[in-house]
């Protein structure tokens, strides 16, 4: 295991928390905030949950966007094909991964950003930005065409968003799992990913 205090650049890491910070928030505000069509009759508080969401929503997409941007710089740590491994090395990285874990009961190192840690990782970033840029398209038909919430557009792009919230959820609570695992094992990743200021 790497001796270093990080394994992530503090752009990474920031990125991440960022990131991380606005879904969370995002998934909490979705379980009290009052829909388009309920807005008028609902109480003060599900109002302020539907104006935080959009504000953060917006946020958390321009994050994303940023983080998208970075991924093709040179200079970044991530790469795209650790995230998305599709050559042929990059695949047989992330079934040697799972024949480790399956044989080992552990998690493999995370260290070479690859391999099955890099795919999970490419899978959330995928997830995470269905949910935002859907959520963007909403706040556009909503408040930019004259049909508003009431739009075709609005139902179809509103029942793809929360697909992709219901998969955000399900993709929080696993990878918040395979963070305790590694941290169990011994592998203290989460420490080194949230040290924001080193």
């Amino acid at each position: 295991m790497q001796n270093t205090m990080t394994i992530w650049s503090k752009v990474t890491r920031w990125l991440h928390a960022l990131i991380a910070l606005s879904i969370i928030t995002q998934l909490l505000l979705s379980q009290v905030l009052a829909p388009p069509d309920e807005f008028i009759d609902a109480t003060d508080l599900a109002k302020a949950a539907m104006e935080g969401h959009e504000v953060i929503g917006l946020i958390a997409a321009g994050l994303l966007v940023i983080h998208w941007l970075w991924l093709f710089l040179q200079q970044s740590d991530v790469k795209l094909k650790n995230l998305f491994p599709l050559s042929l090395v990059g695949r047989q990285q992330v079934m040697a991964d799972i024949k480790y874990l399956l044989k080992n009961k552990s998690l493999p190192s995370a260290e070479n950003h690859g391999g099955l840690s890099g795919l999970i990782h490419g899978i959330g970033i995928l997830v995470a930005s269905g949910v935002a840029f859907t959520g963007v398209g909403l706040y556009i038909v909503m408040d930019f065409t004259e049909e508003g919430f009431e739009s075709f557009f609005f139902e179809a792009i509103a029942e793809v968003h929360e697909l992709f919230g219901n998969l955000m959820w399900f993709y929080l609570v696993a990878h918040v799992f395979a963070a305790v695992w590694h941290e169990y094992s011994g592998d203290h990743i989460i420490g080194r990913m949230f040290k924001l200021f080193k």
